[in-house]
Order: C-alpha cells, then sequence, then structure tokens
C-alpha cells in the first residue's frame, strides 16, 4: 500500500491540464486532417514521463502510437486514440483548438473525446513505474478511430500479445462501463429507370423504392427494441442519409441510404447484412429496381461480467476516491470490441467528461477535478490488476 500511497502522491492535476492542453492544440481533426502532430506531442510527453514509444504507420501521416511503461512483456493496456472529430460551427466560450481553463473546466475540442483520458492515462502510468517498475503498462493509441477504425485495424493484423486486461480512457463519467454494442455501417444503393416527370409510369422512381426500404428498416428497429432485455437492450437500426435524384423534373434512376446497425457482441456486419439483405427482399413493389447493399465499417461489441475481477477493480479504485461508480452499459461503440475479440482479454470503459452532453459538440469540456480522479483511479487499477493477476487470468 506505501507504493501505491507514493504513486498516488506522485499524480498532478496541473500537469495533466498542461498536457491535455498541449494535445487539444495538436488538432488531429478527422477526416480532414492528420494525427502526426498529435502523436508527437504524446511522444515528447512520454519521453519526460520516461516511457518508450514505438510509431506504427497506418496511412502517411497518420501513426498508430504503442507507449510502454516497465518491462516489455504483456501485462495492463490501456486504449485510446489521436484523432478528433472536426471543430463545427458554434463555439463561444473559445475556439475549437485554443484551450482554456473556465470554472474549473477545460475547454477545447478533445478534452473530453479523448485527450483528456490520455493525459491522466500518460500521468497514471508514469506514476506507477515509478514506484514499483515490474509493472508492465502499455498505452496503445490508435488513428482514425472516429471514423473507419484503420488505425485499430492494421493493429490486429499483427499484435498477437495476451493482455491481463483492457482499460479504455473514453469518456464515460466516471462510470464503468461494461458492455459495449458494436456497429457495422452499410450503403444502400437503389437503381431505377430515369423518366420525364411529365410520364413518370415511363420509369422506375429509385427515391421511391429507397423510401421504403428505409421504412422497413425502421419497422425492423421498433421489432428489436421490443425485444430488449440486460444491459445492453437491443440491436438498432438508422437511416443516417438519403440521397438521390437529379431535379423535380426527371424520374431519379438512383437512390443510395447510408444505414447504421448496432450489433450486439455475439452479432457479426455479415449477420446485419444478411437481415438488411433480408428486407430488402420485401420490397417487391417496383419493378424494374435494382439494389445492392456495401458494408462500409464494422466494429464489435464486447460484454465483460459485471461480477469480473477487472470491474471490481474499477469500482473499488473510484470508491477509494469518495466516487461511486455505476456499472452501465454504453450506447456508444468503441474499439475495446476488437481488444477483446482478438485478445480475448476482458475490457472495461472507463474515463473523465461526459460523451453525451460534452463529446463532438460545440464548446466541448472536461472537469478538471475529473482528470486528476481519473488518473488516480487509472493507477489504482494498474496495481490492484498485476496483484491479483491470477485470479484475472483465471476468470478470462
Amino acid at each position: 500500500m506505501t507504493d501505491l500511497e507514493d504513486a498516488l502522491a506522485l499524480i498532478d492535476g496541473a500537469t495533466i491540464v498542461a498536457d491535455t492542453s498541449s494535445l487539444i492544440l495538436a488538432k488531429g481533426e478527422n477526416p480532414g486532417g492528420t494525427e502526426v502532430k498529435t502523436v508527437e506531442v504524446l511522444e515528447m510527453i512520454a519521453s519526460r514521463l520516461g516511457g518508450r514509444t514505438e510509431r506504427r504507420s497506418v496511412a502517411p501521416d497518420r501513426p498508430n502510437l504503442s507507449i510502454k511503461f516497465g518491462p516489455d512483456e504483456p501485462g495492463i493496456l490501456f486504449l485510446g486514440h489521436s484523432d478528433v472529430v472536426p471543430e463545427g460551427t458554434g463555439w463561444q466560450v473559445t475556439s475549437a483548438f485554443m484551450p482554456r481553463v473556465v470554472d474549473g473546466k477545460l475547454y477545447g475540442r478533445g478534452a473530453v473525446d479523448m485527450k483528456g483520458g490520455l493525459a491522466a492515462i500518460m500521468q497514471a502510468a508514469a506514476a506507477v513505474t515509478q514506484v514499483d517498475p515490474s509493472i508492465p503498462i502499455e498505452i496503445l493509441v490508435t488513428a482514425d478511430e472516429e471514423d473507419l477504425s484503420l488505425g485499430m485495424r492494421r493493429e490486429l493484423q499483427e499484435d498477437t500479445r495476451d493482455y491481463l486486461c483492457c482499460i479504455v480512457g473514453e469518456p464515460t463519467n466516471m462510470a464503468t462501463v461494461v458492455a459495449c454494442r458494436g456497429a457495422a455501417n452499410f450503403k444502400v444503393t437503389v437503381h431505377g429507370k430515369a423518366a420525364h416527370a411529365g410520364r413518370p409510369e415511363d420509369g422506375v422512381n429509385a427515391i421511391t423504392a429507397a423510401s421504403r426500404i428505409a421504412l422497413l428498416v425502421a419497422g425492423d428497429h421498433e421489432r428489436l427494441r421490443a425485444g430488449a432485455k440486460g444491459l445492453l437492450g437491443s440491436a438498432s437500426w438508422s437511416i443516417g442519409r438519403i440521397r438521390g435524384g437529379h431535379g423535380t423534373s426527371i424520374v431519379p434512376d438512383l437512390c443510395e441510404l447510408l444505414v447504421d446497425r448496432r450489433l450486439m457482441p455475439h452479432e457479426s456486419g455479415a449477420d446485419a447484412m444478411k437481415g438488411l439483405n433480408a428486407l430488402i427482399q420485401q420490397e417487391h413493389t417496383l419493378d424494374g429496381c435494382s439494389t445492392s447493399v456495401e458494408q462500409l465499417m464494422e466494429m464489435p461489441g464486447f460484454e465483460t461480467e459485471a461480477d469480473h475481477p477487472l470491474t471490481r477493480d474499477v469500482v473499488r479504485a473510484l470508491e477509494l476516491e469518495r466516487f461511486e461508480s455505476p456499472v452501465e452499459a454504453w450506447t456508444a461503440a468503441c474499439e475495446g470490441g476488437f481488444v477483446h475479440q482478438h485478445h480475448g482479454c476482458p475490457v472495461v470503459i472507463m474515463g473523465p467528461g461526459d460523451i453525451r452532453n460534452q463529446a463532438h459538440q460545440p464548446d466541448e469540456s472536461v472537469p478538471i477535478a475529473d482528470l486528476e480522479l481519473a488518473a488516480r483511479a487509472y493507477a489504482r487499477i494498474a496495481v490492484s490488476q498485476w496483484a491479483s493477476r491470477g485470479e484475472v487470468a483465471a476468470a478470462g
């Protein structure tokens, strides 16, 4: 316990704020930018804290970054990402990439999602290593998490390490998230036949057909919701975009739908695609239309038992910091599902900030108190997980 107390004493909230601010200044908008400047800042922070870094190229100026503390062996994995969503409009407290502290909160794009979490993880890992260098800790920071997860997919091609556990530093308001649905995105392309709008019967209206498909998808969403149970509830469908047509006087010969499907942990994108095609086959009302479905992205889900040793350690770490952390499921998706699927280790998401009310919004901000709380909790989790590694390995 003395070592843990010494580690906690090394965690400095002001330094976490300064490091988060440097990461915000580095931008990394996705799409529209690259993550390399954020990676450069992370490398500088790691060098100052005694971490060992390794870049792995994903695309030009878009590297993943591995930061290791302690022995070079599989141990505790902290997972994060270096990209942020575009700045958007409506900023009032500050401009998107000009960090500013107001009323105990740090403002800026990425403060919540998830550069504050990364800075807290770095502080925790360095503090633990300084007092107990036998604990192996790796921080994996991926590129392109906000779009197609190209960075994580790059890691899965080669990484065969067996991790004890994975803690994802995404913003959960410090709740202990043990279940997360996956996601699959699809493009549905409907081909019709163009004609003069004065005689629409000479053509086949692709927009009309696509609209009927959208209604079938909405109906299946309601069917799934009716069977919801457990922490994760149910899978879901959502139509994100419909695009087609040339003008009011032309019967449209092409229409595209972008479809989001949230996956339960046992489901795959292929399962969802099969279901989507089955729905489309129900639309027989317009002769002459053809339809194709393309899967654009897949991110698996995961579920860790509420009584798993990792779950207990996360909740207990926060209790010791006088914070009651509820055990919850997440409505968003994250890359922790890839880690669970590929490495077979337990995964929990826990991090500072509010994903629902702050992430991806103007005037994104994170409470400074939560940054320090997260760092102290991460340090406690690393120490307790390593101390009980036999129990964790047995739990699977």
